[in-house]
């Protein structure tokens, strides 16, 4: 093997494995952008501070259930709890990403009794 040959194959190995690597950095974004203003809450916190209602909120976890259909809605769980992300008032779909990590922000909003998170914006990795 030349020098020049050798030199050309790890080029190509760096680079594939820079590829891989950044790969998993970037995340499919749904809606508005996830506002990295708000703090991020755990889904404890929602139902715990009654001052959240009505307020924006970012949360983080896996999605633990999903809309079936079309995508309209999904659980998202944490170490805390799960909570119903609604995706259908801003008119965001997620297609199938069960057990994805997840970012969303969104408004604490009470309906029907059980409170749910109106997503504005969501990020899945």
């Amino acid at each position: 093997m030349t020098m020049k040959t050798i030199y050309a194959a790890f080029l190509i190995a760096v680079c594939a494995t820079l590829a891989v690597a950044l790969s998993g950095c970037s995340a499919e974004k749904y809606g508005a952008a996830v506002d990295k203003s708000i703090s991020t809450v755990k889904v404890k916190d929602v139902f715990l501070n009654n001052e959240l209602v009505g307020s924006p909120v970012t949360l983080e976890g896996k999605i633990s259930s999903q809309c079936g259909s079309n995508g309209c809605w999904f659980v998202l769980q944490d170490d805390t709890g799960q909570v119903f992300i609604n995706l259908a008032p801003n008119k965001m779909t997620v297609p199938p990403r069960m057990n994805r990590n997840a970012k969303v922000t969104g408004i604490v909003y009470p309906v029907q009794g059980e409170l749910q998170i109106i997503a504005q914006g969501v990020e899945i990795r």
